[in-house]
């Protein structure tokens, strides 16, 4: 590989060549400028979505949305550190942190650490999804019920999801795992997380791959039960289940959900793939696949502020976006139905015909009186 280091600064390395000879600098120029776009837009549809939960989380804190919920703020940290810290990497012709800094860890944990919640979170969200179309009342308690499994296995799944990551890492960072590759020091380092043991990438392989699969499982389980009950209860008495506010969180999660399968498949197929055939890949694979993915953690809480009804009234209340929307509507309307300008005669001819219908409707009202 061609690899020249960036004299003016000692934290940063730069590959302009991947393994198969092709030159990533217009890559990484073409991915700078969409970043431009993407970067800020994310950065202020974030700050929106934090101020929009703070004001309404007594509101919508549900327990049938608490994964859902937690997933956007796992996310935060990848969209506004993360986000331009790629950015200005990109700038840079795709220069990463240098192997072994502390740029560099603070990089890994800041990658790992949020994508590892936001993947357990999804999961745990996907089979919750799986249950409420199923049993939309799952998670309600009855009157003799001190507690329900159904809500405890619910807060558990959440522990977990939030607690694991936030301690493996700094563990396995400080046993058996590390930002140079361990194996041969003496190379060009890629900024990552290496591993000195093969049960470790073993491990890591399965926390990656393993939430990916269970996602799809649910999902396909989710399409099941839709298409029974469509076509097979068909000529059966059925009613609908679940109220308007049901059916409205579970469009929510369908979406959300399909955001999430359609910004990570690319990835997963590639990694999986290049892990398993240990095969040589061009950068521009990882790049792309990795750019596509950060759209997942830049556009998810938008889908969120959207599709919740009292996110969306509040964004449109306090933010004066459905006041500009509207005025514009209303503006538009006006020009359409005032027609053409009527000259000085016709309004004469209007308000003479107009005070006569008026005078002939008031000697009516005389003349029956």
């Amino acid at each position: 590989m061609n690899t020249n280091n960036v004299t003016d600064s000692v934290s940063i390395e730069c590959d302009l060549e991947d393994d198969l000879g092709y030159d990533l600098i217009p890559m990484y120029r073409i991915l700078f400028i969409l970043s431009c776009i993407t970067v800020p837009l994310g950065i202020f549809l974030n700050i929106i979505f934090i101020i929009t939960l703070i004001f309404l989380a007594k509101k919508i804190f549900d327990v049938n949305i608490h994964a859902l919920l937690l997933s956007c703020i796992a996310q935060l940290p990848l969209s506004l550190i993360q986000g331009p810290i790629r950015l200005y990497f990109y700038y840079h012709n795709g220069c990463s942190p240098l192997a072994g800094t502390p740029l560099c860890q603070l990089t890994v944990y800041l990658d790992y650490i949020p994508t590892q919640i936001n993947n357990f979170l999804v999961v745990q969200l996907s089979f919750e999804r799986l249950l409420l179309v199923i049993k939309p009342f799952i998670f309600h308690r009855a009157r003799h019920q001190t507690f329900s499994y159904a809500t405890c296995l619910h807060y558990i799944g959440l522990f977990i999801a939030i607690a694991f990551p936030c301690v493996y890492y700094p563990t396995i960072m400080q046993n058996g795992a590390s930002t140079i590759d361990l194996d041969d020091p003496s190379t060009t380092q890629t900024c990552d997380l290496w591993y000195d043991r093969e049960i470790y990438e073993l491990f890591d392989l399965l926390i990656t791959f393993v939430p990916y699969a269970l996602i799809l499982i649910a999902s396909l389980s989710v399409i099941a039960v839709i298409l029974y009950r469509k076509y097979i209860l068909v000529n059966r008495e059925r009613r609908q289940i679940g109220s308007r506010s049901h059916r409205r969180l579970l469009f929510s999660l369908h979406l959300f959900l399909l955001w999430f399968i359609l910004t990570w498949s690319p990835w997963v197929l590639y990694d999986f793939f290049q892990t398993v055939l240990n095969l040589t890949y061009s950068v521009y694979i990882d790049a792309i696949t990795t750019y596509i993915v950060y759209l997942n953690y830049t556009f998810s809480s938008t889908i969120v502020l959207i599709t919740f009804k009292e996110m969306r009234q509040f964004c449109f209340a306090k933010f004066r976006f459905g006041r500009s929307i509207c005025s514009r509507v209303n503006h538009i309307d006006l020009t359409h139905t005032a027609g053409p300008r009527p000259t000085h005669r016709q309004l004469q001819t209007i308000g003479s015909t107009q005070t006569v219908h008026y005078g002939t409707r008031n000697h009516r009202r005389i003349h029956v009186a």
